[in-house]
């Protein structure tokens, strides 16, 4: 048996003392490289594991001319705008919020009057487009007017009385049926129109005493309002209304007028 010097065998036991005190994860000895694994030192044989990821460059803001959007929309935003402004400038009071109101207030005023000179340029320009020439505004051709009106519903008036007479159907016991029993009375005396009353309920108004009671009439002409004025033509085939319920002479004459007209503009079509 081979027995060590007892100078070596200290040597032994103390390395293995040393090594066993430094436990599993210390190497036994120093001078020997620890082991790296994937854990410790990422792989970087290909190139994607390691390349930085791209980040999205961010968007430019873009900005579009005023000038550039439907009109509708330019007026809605400048509308807006300065609602606003005006909202700012009386909750939080101060020359600076004041001003900048009364400049966006200040440049609509501006557009509304480049509007209004470029609107009289274009009446100038298509004199059809202006309507003071079918009827004028001014004061002094009122009365001119007005006589034209009046001539004009008188004619109506002639043309259709030649053509139908009127029958009036009234309720005797009703108070506007009656005023308005007084108004046709005056008109067709006035117009000499022929004029036939009818009474619905038996009673005959003081102005019309040649009132006759309905003996069907009102059912034919499929008359179910009152008073109601209608004109008829002779053989009594021919028939429309023209007026329910009260209505002064001034408004029955214009009645006449519409009637005879096709109640278009009394100013459509005059030059």
């Amino acid at each position: 048996m081979l027995k060590l010097p007892h100078t070596v065998l200290a040597l032994c036991i103390g390395l293995s003392v040393q090594a066993y005190a430094a436990g599993p994860e210390q190497p036994a000895f120093p001078d020997e490289a620890p082991v790296q694994t994937y854990a410790d030192d990422p792989i970087v044989g290909w190139h994607w594991y390691n390349e930085p990821e791209e980040q999205p460059e961010p968007e430019e803001e873009k900005t579009v001319p005023l000038s550039a959007l439907p009109p509708s929309t330019q007026m809605a935003l400048l509308q807006g705008l300065t609602k606003q402004k005006l909202n700012e400038a009386i909750l939080s009071p101060s020359p600076e919020h004041a001003a900048d109101y009364l400049r966006l207030q200040g440049y609509l005023v501006r557009l509304s009057g480049q509007f209004t000179r470029s609107a009289s340029q274009a009446l100038l320009k298509y004199p059809d487009l202006d309507y003071n020439l079918k009827q004028s505004h001014y004061n002094n051709t009122v009365p001119l007017q007005l006589a034209a009106q009046k001539r004009d519903e008188q004619q109506a008036i002639a043309a259709l009385g030649k053509r139908y007479g009127l029958f009036l159907f009234y309720r005797g016991g009703n108070a506007i049926d009656n005023e308005m029993a007084k108004t046709v009375a005056a008109f067709s005396q006035q117009y000499g129109l022929s004029l036939i009353p009818v009474s619905m309920d038996g009673t005959r108004s003081p102005d019309l005493p040649q009132t006759r009671p309905d003996s069907g009439q009102a059912q034919h002409m499929q008359v179910t309002q009152f008073p109601a004025l209608f004109l008829v033509a002779p053989d009594a085939q021919r028939y429309q209304p023209l007026a329910y319920g009260f209505m002064t002479r001034d408004d029955l004459a214009r009645r006449f007028l519409d009637v005879a007209t096709g109640f278009t503009d009394k100013f459509e079509g005059k030059k």
